[in-house]
């Protein structure tokens, strides 16, 4: 029976499987970043097909907002999941994604905070 052969074996698959996951957090970044800058592309060319003064550009760029909204969300979900020493892709991709503005409610203005006794 040989000492240790075990151990060494182990080691190398976990490394193969850290290798996997870091691939899979780096696939799933890079997908979803994509998929959010082409909404914001979407969102260029509804305005600048349409105007973003039309009725369609008004119905539609709400809900490409949400969408890309959505998608940021779900991608700062997954990629907190990722193990710790994950670094992500690296310089060459692009992090910043630009989000319009909050909608502001007219009338009275209100806060979500504590209001309990």
């Amino acid at each position: 029976m040989r000492s240790g052969s075990g151990c060494n074996k182990e080691a190398v698959m976990g490394t193969v499987k850290d290798i996997k996951k870091n691939e899979y957090c780096d696939e799933v970044l890079g997908e979803l970043a994509y998929m959010i800058q082409t909404v914001h592309d979407l969102r260029e060319m509804l305005g600048t097909t349409y105007g973003k003064e039309s009725k369609l550009f008004q119905e539609h760029d709400r809900h490409l907002i949400d969408l890309a909204e959505f998608l940021d969300w779900k991608l700062q979900i997954l990629t907190t999941s990722c193990p710790f020493e994950w670094k992500g892709l690296g310089p060459d991709v692009e992090s910043i994604v630009s989000v319009g503005p909050a909608e502001t409610i007219p009338g009275r203005d209100f806060s979500g905070g504590y209001v309990g006794g």
